[in-house]
């Protein structure tokens, strides 16, 4: 059985993080169309739809996180196994010089460039979705609950940024140790 806490604090979690990614690439929607042509996953044709498709489906999936008590796990799992493999995809591909598109910030210009730290953050989130498959147990939170909450939610997210931010920083030095080969 999962606690109430546990279930609440991914939650919370997954609700902030696909709607703070929904904005960022709504905000700069042409450059987010740009990254996803870069993948060169599917056929440019549709690129511009998915553009659109994908971060209304993360605001969608946010706010289920944040104020709906369905069962999110698969659609999250499969949004998340959807981006790993088309960034393990151009990994395969040598082609570690395009952005992610999936950062927080103002534009899409600083994103982290495609690594395998990237896949591994989105194992850990795709674990973090499982959990959530449990069955919760039923119990009232107190105040201690709450205060743990809030403790938690902040530690996830000095976490999450740093570990992105390392994420970012090893494909920095990695394009620095070897000269770029452009595998198209």
């Amino acid at each position: 059985m999962l606690d109430p806490i546990v279930f609440t604090l991914i939650s919370i979690s997954f609700g902030l993080m696909f709607l703070l990614a929904s904005a960022h690439k709504l905000r700069a929607l042409d450059n987010f169309r740009a990254v996803l042509a870069d993948y060169r996953v599917m056929p440019a044709l549709i690129v511009p739809v998915v553009a659109i498709v994908l971060p209304v489906l993360e605001a969608t999936l946010g706010l289920a996180w944040l104020f709906s008590s369905m069962e999110l796990w698969l659609p999250t799992t499969a949004l998340l196994v959807l981006y790993t493999a088309s960034i393990s995809i151009n990994l395969m591909r040598g082609r570690v010089h395009i952005s992610c598109g999936c950062g927080f910030g103002a534009s899409t210009t600083t994103d982290e460039a495609l690594s395998s730290g990237l896949v591994i953050r989105n194992v850990i989130l795709i674990g973090a979705a499982l959990v959530t498959s449990m069955p919760v147990a039923s119990r009232a939170l107190g105040i201690v609950d709450y205060v743990t909450l809030i403790a938690a939610l902040i530690a996830i997210v000095l976490l999450f940024t740093a570990g992105n931010q390392l994420i970012r920083n090893m494909a920095a030095i990695n394009t620095w140790r070897r000269p770029v080969a452009h595998h198209d």
